[in-house]
């Protein structure tokens, strides 16, 4: 029998001390949050095992074994967070502060209370001694806010036994959305993110003094050619589980706008629809492949023209994305032989794990006892997320928690004063070990 209230009481606990912890990366200090989670660990016999991939760059595994009748779960959050510059904060960020209901820390959302739901649940199955059918992977990892070098790329290349007979990884980030405009809430899991096909341009000329220029500057041709690229258009490509994603969003948005959302694919063909589902970044962002300029260099004197400018941008792709094909549509939109268009490294070619396997369902039943009437939709996020890594290994991965949230709560995850709601952290700890049994116990 487990004590749920006890083991609520212990979450709050649990994720006081783990957000006092500061991981900010850089330089990430994953070590002091991985000797936290095996002291913890250790106090109920449940042996752990530390890597650390350079000096304070640490990531941990503990293993909870069942019976091997079915494949393993991955249960995986990162360790390291975002600068939080406490000039803004209310609070401290590194304080675990209990103030109005809520735990405010960065990492409160992202994703350190994932962690500790995680942790809780293991913890209050291996009390109960409840046999298994799978084992149960509790992997945290390092660097996953600066491209995960350190953490699940160095698992997967240096420490791939850690993942040994999994099917499944659970990562970040979803959870119940209780918007209040909503006519019932929306439930998420992630099966996919868009990953970065990062561009790099670069024009080429001939240099010269600032007082004369002349229309063919490496600049001037760089601003032209950007131009030419943020107005061009690819067509909206709507893929299955996107469609299906905006089919359930309308079933809980306001009956007057949600026409047209039942088939995505076929609305965005009217023009009306099309200019006002586009306006929205977000929706525009799940069709579509995406270019930000982010970055641009030129002459380091406001009186130079250099030989050379450059232009970085954020390219992201979905699911089926050819880089090849994106790469050769740049060229030939710019259409410009003196501009060299390259990927800034290789890219990551997306990934998706479908929406019909047994633990999917199972992260749907436990969302729906989470917050009754929920409708549960398959999402993908425009951000990225360690589950490429453990999808490109052959593992199911999804994002997925128990918690629910409003639009306020998610705008300050990387923001300020990032918090979660004590009763999110209570009732989390046991709907994460509600769906762990239904879906692992024997």
């Amino acid at each position: 029998m487990i004590d749920w209230a006890a083991l609520g009481d212990e979450n709050v606990a649990l994720l006081r001390r783990y957000l006092a912890i500061d991981t900010t990366n850089p330089p990430g200090n994953e070590i002091a949050g991985a000797r936290f989670l095996a002291e913890v660990l250790a106090r109920d016999g449940i042996a752990t095992e530390i890597a650390e991939s350079a000096p304070g760059r640490a990531n941990l595994v503990a293993r909870v074994v069942g019976d091997g009748s079915l494949g393993g779960i991955v249960l995986h959050h990162h360790i390291d967070v975002v600068y939080a510059d406490r000039r803004y904060w209310t609070v401290d960020p590194f304080g675990g502060v209990v103030k109005d209901g809520y735990l405010w820390g960065r990492g409160a959302l992202d994703m350190k209370s994932t962690g500790v739901a995680q942790l809780a649940a293991l913890l209050a199955i291996k009390r109960a001694r409840i046999p298994l059918k799978r084992d149960l992977i509790l992997l945290a990892t390092a660097d996953e806010e600066a491209g995960s070098a350190f953490g699940a790329r160095f698992v997967a290349e240096q420490r791939r036994s850690w993942l040994n007979g999994a099917e499944y990884a659970l990562s970040e980030l979803a959870g119940i959305d209780h918007d209040a405009g909503y006519r019932a809430p929306l439930g998420i899991i992630i099966i996919s993110e868009k990953t970065g096909l990062p561009l790099k341009l670069t024009a080429r000329g001939e240099p010269g003094h600032g007082s004369q220029p002349w229309p063919d500057t490496a600049p001037h041709r760089l601003v032209r050619a950007l131009g030419r690229l943020l107005a061009a258009e690819r067509p909206p490509r709507v893929l299955p589980e996107i469609a299906e994603y905006f089919r359930q969003l309308a079933r809980v948005l306001p009956e007057a706008d949600a026409a047209g959302y039942e088939d995505v694919e076929a609305s965005l063909r009217e023009p009306s629809f099309r200019a006002r589902f586009l306006a929205n970044r977000q929706h525009a962002a799940l069709v579509r492949t995406t270019f930000a300029v982010n970055i641009l260099k030129a002459s380091e004197k406001i009186n130079v023209i250099p030989p050379e400018a450059v232009a970085e941008i954020d390219c992201r792709m979905l699911a089926g994305d050819d880089p090849g094909e994106i790469l050769a549509w740049v060229r030939s939109v710019i259409a410009d032989e003196r501009i060299e268009v390259t990927t800034v490294r290789t890219p990551k070619v997306p990934n998706l794990s479908p929406p019909d396997t047994e633990l999917y369902k199972a992260l749907a039943d436990s969302l729906r006892v989470r917050m009754p009437g929920a409708v549960i939709a398959p999402g993908i996020l425009t951000g990225f997320t360690d589950n490429w890594v453990f999808r490109s290994l052959g593992l199911q991965g999804y994002g997925w928690s128990p918690f629910v949230l409003d639009e306020g709560e998610y705008r300050r995850i990387h923001g300020n004063d990032e918090r979660i709601s004590v009763e999110n952290v209570r009732l989390g700890a046991r709907a994460y070990t509600e769906m762990l049994l239904a879906v692992a116990a024997a």
